[in-house]
Protein backbone atom coordinates (compact mmCIF):
# COMPACT_ATOMS: atom_id res chain seq x y z
CA UNK A 1 0.00 0.00 0.00
CA UNK A 2 2.44 2.44 0.81
CA UNK A 3 4.70 1.68 -2.33
CA UNK A 4 1.41 2.22 -4.57
CA UNK A 5 1.31 5.58 -2.23
CA UNK A 6 4.58 6.12 -3.43
CA UNK A 7 3.91 5.54 -7.15
CA UNK A 8 1.31 7.98 -6.94
CA UNK A 9 3.00 10.82 -5.50
CA UNK A 10 5.81 10.98 -7.32
CA UNK A 11 3.60 10.22 -10.40
CA UNK A 12 1.56 12.80 -9.83
CA UNK A 13 4.52 15.64 -8.85
CA UNK A 14 6.10 14.21 -12.42
CA UNK A 15 2.62 15.06 -14.52
CA UNK A 16 2.32 18.33 -12.59
CA UNK A 17 5.77 19.10 -13.59
CA UNK A 18 4.52 17.98 -17.38
CA UNK A 19 2.01 20.43 -17.31
CA UNK A 20 4.26 23.26 -15.61
CA UNK A 21 6.81 22.75 -18.30
CA UNK A 22 4.38 22.89 -20.97
CA UNK A 23 2.91 26.22 -19.43
CA UNK A 24 6.20 27.55 -20.28
CA UNK A 25 6.52 26.71 -23.33
CA UNK A 26 3.22 27.97 -24.15
CA UNK A 27 4.46 31.25 -22.09
CA UNK A 28 7.41 31.67 -24.27
CA UNK A 29 6.07 31.27 -27.79
CA UNK A 30 3.00 33.76 -26.44
CA UNK A 31 5.53 36.16 -25.38
CA UNK A 32 7.83 35.86 -28.85
CA UNK A 33 4.32 36.56 -31.01
CA UNK A 34 3.02 39.14 -28.67
CA UNK A 35 6.45 41.15 -29.12
CA UNK A 36 6.81 40.21 -33.16
CA UNK A 37 3.28 41.47 -33.24
CA UNK A 38 4.06 44.30 -31.62
CA UNK A 39 7.10 45.43 -33.48
CA UNK A 40 6.26 44.00 -36.63
CA UNK A 41 2.39 44.78 -36.53
CA UNK A 42 2.21 47.64 -34.62
CA UNK A 43 0.08 45.98 -31.56
CA UNK A 44 0.66 43.13 -29.52
CA UNK A 45 -1.90 40.99 -28.77
CA UNK A 46 -4.57 42.13 -26.01
CA UNK A 47 -4.63 39.26 -23.72
CA UNK A 48 -0.84 38.12 -23.96
CA UNK A 49 0.01 40.17 -20.56
CA UNK A 50 -2.52 38.77 -18.52
CA UNK A 51 -2.06 34.83 -20.39
CA UNK A 52 1.61 34.95 -20.01
CA UNK A 53 1.39 35.89 -16.48
CA UNK A 54 -1.50 32.76 -15.55
CA UNK A 55 1.02 30.55 -16.99
CA UNK A 56 3.90 31.74 -15.73
CA UNK A 57 2.08 31.07 -11.94
CA UNK A 58 1.25 27.95 -13.40
CA UNK A 59 5.30 27.45 -14.38
CA UNK A 60 5.93 28.05 -11.20
CA UNK A 61 3.41 26.08 -8.78
CA UNK A 62 3.36 23.31 -10.89
CA UNK A 63 6.74 22.42 -10.81
CA UNK A 64 8.04 22.48 -7.17
CA UNK A 65 6.32 19.39 -6.19
CA UNK A 66 8.84 17.57 -8.79
CA UNK A 67 11.59 19.82 -7.55
CA UNK A 68 10.94 19.27 -4.22
CA UNK A 69 11.06 15.65 -4.49
CA UNK A 70 14.27 15.37 -6.44
CA UNK A 71 15.86 17.71 -4.22
CA UNK A 72 16.59 20.44 -6.81
CA UNK A 73 15.50 23.04 -4.56
CA UNK A 74 17.64 25.77 -3.84
CA UNK A 75 18.99 25.29 0.09
CA UNK A 76 21.99 26.99 1.70
CA UNK A 77 24.04 23.75 2.53
CA UNK A 78 26.85 25.48 4.06
CA UNK A 79 25.69 26.22 6.98
CA UNK A 80 25.13 22.16 7.35
CA UNK A 81 29.02 21.37 6.54
CA UNK A 82 30.28 23.47 8.88
CA UNK A 83 28.11 21.98 11.68
CA UNK A 84 28.66 18.49 13.29
CA UNK A 85 26.42 15.61 11.61
CA UNK A 86 23.96 15.89 14.94
CA UNK A 87 23.63 19.41 14.36
CA UNK A 88 22.93 19.45 10.92
CA UNK A 89 20.38 16.46 11.91
CA UNK A 90 18.44 18.93 13.66
CA UNK A 91 19.06 21.85 11.48
CA UNK A 92 17.51 19.17 8.51
CA UNK A 93 14.35 18.89 10.59
CA UNK A 94 14.17 22.28 11.60
CA UNK A 95 13.74 23.40 7.80
CA UNK A 96 11.13 20.41 7.00
CA UNK A 97 9.06 21.42 10.28
CA UNK A 98 9.83 25.32 8.29
CA UNK A 99 8.20 23.61 4.99
CA UNK A 100 5.41 21.61 6.46
CA UNK A 101 4.09 25.21 8.30
CA UNK A 102 4.74 27.18 5.30
CA UNK A 103 2.92 24.63 2.95
CA UNK A 104 -0.14 24.33 5.45
CA UNK A 105 -0.59 27.95 5.74
CA UNK A 106 -0.14 28.69 2.23
CA UNK A 107 -2.18 26.06 1.08
CA UNK A 108 -4.95 27.24 3.73
CA UNK A 109 -4.69 31.30 2.39
CA UNK A 110 -4.82 29.93 -1.36
CA UNK A 111 -7.74 28.01 -0.73
CA UNK A 112 -9.77 30.73 0.67
CA UNK A 113 -8.44 33.54 -2.12
CA UNK A 114 -9.59 30.72 -4.97
CA UNK A 115 -13.14 30.28 -3.01
CA UNK A 116 -13.72 34.06 -2.65
CA UNK A 117 -12.72 34.35 -6.35
CA UNK A 118 -15.09 31.44 -7.60
CA UNK A 119 -17.92 33.08 -5.58
CA UNK A 120 -17.56 36.46 -7.15
CA UNK A 121 -16.73 34.90 -10.95
CA UNK A 122 -13.29 37.24 -10.60
CA UNK A 123 -12.38 37.03 -14.31
CA UNK A 124 -8.87 38.84 -16.04
CA UNK A 125 -9.64 42.85 -17.03
CA UNK A 126 -8.76 42.65 -20.61
CA UNK A 127 -8.82 38.72 -21.55
CA UNK A 128 -12.12 37.44 -19.65
CA UNK A 129 -10.57 34.71 -18.15
CA UNK A 130 -11.82 33.04 -15.27
CA UNK A 131 -9.50 33.31 -12.81
CA UNK A 132 -10.15 30.97 -9.67
CA UNK A 133 -9.11 27.88 -11.92
CA UNK A 134 -5.41 29.10 -12.28
CA UNK A 135 -5.76 29.63 -8.59
CA UNK A 136 -6.29 26.44 -7.61
CA UNK A 137 -3.17 25.54 -8.58
CA UNK A 138 -1.68 27.05 -5.51
CA UNK A 139 -3.13 25.06 -2.84
CA UNK A 140 -3.07 21.91 -5.24
CA UNK A 141 0.77 22.20 -5.10
CA UNK A 142 1.46 23.21 -1.55
CA UNK A 143 -0.50 20.10 -0.62
CA UNK A 144 1.29 18.06 -3.04
CA UNK A 145 4.39 19.23 -1.43
CA UNK A 146 3.32 18.41 1.89
CA UNK A 147 2.66 14.91 0.23
CA UNK A 148 6.03 14.99 -1.30
CA UNK A 149 7.69 15.62 2.64
CA UNK A 150 5.58 13.15 3.74
CA UNK A 151 7.08 10.51 1.41
CA UNK A 152 10.23 11.92 2.08
CA UNK A 153 10.27 11.60 6.44
CA UNK A 154 11.43 14.13 8.32
CA UNK A 155 14.66 14.78 6.18
CA UNK A 156 15.11 17.14 3.62
CA UNK A 157 14.83 15.31 -0.43
CA UNK A 158 18.75 15.39 -1.18
CA UNK A 159 19.53 15.98 -4.96
CA UNK A 160 21.09 12.86 -6.37
CA UNK A 161 25.25 13.64 -6.37
CA UNK A 162 25.81 11.52 -9.84
CA UNK A 163 23.33 13.56 -11.79
CA UNK A 164 25.27 16.72 -10.32
CA UNK A 165 28.26 15.40 -11.35
CA UNK A 166 27.28 14.55 -15.05
CA UNK A 167 26.45 18.31 -15.46
CA UNK A 168 28.90 19.86 -14.32
CA UNK A 169 31.23 17.51 -16.27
Amino acid sequence: MLRIFNLLIVRTAYGAFLLGVFGGVVMTGLIFVSTLMRYLGGSPLRFSDELAGLLFLSLTFLCLPYVLDKGRHMRIEILLNLVPAPMARIMDVIGTITLVTFCVVFAYEAWDFMDFSRSISSRADISGILLWPWMAIMPFSMLLCLLVQLRHGTRQPLADRASEEEVSS
